[in-house]
């Protein structure tokens, strides 16, 4: 039994299972299609959530914190990412890796 994880298990009155599912990088290309996936297929007991850098910056620890306290998810998906094109990729190749 892992108990991290059903510390995590939320349930409704009834029982079900209610799943919050946080994705960060909500705003790109990947983030943008599980949203149209999950916004046309909608399950019962799931919430999406889809973060963008407006909703905080996740190489702060504190304001990284506060997003999890604030939606207190029981899924992640990280797809977040330093983007820049090309040349700004060629050009700041250790600071793309680290961001």
């Amino acid at each position: 039994i892992n108990l991290h994880m059903s510390t995590m298990t939320k349930r409704d009155a009834n029982g079900t299972t209610l799943s919050t599912i946080m994705v960060t990088g909500g705003s790109g290309l990947v983030g943008q299609a599980i949203k149209s996936y999950t916004t046309s297929n909608p399950k019962e007991g799931e919430t999406w959530i889809f973060l963008s850098s407006k909703d905080g910056d996740l190489r702060d620890r504190a304001a990284t914190d506060a997003i999890f306290e604030k939606f207190k998810p029981t899924h992640v998906i990280h797809l977040a990412a330093k983007v820049g094109g090309l040349f700004a990729n060629m050009k700041q190749k250790v600071e793309f890796y680290r961001e």
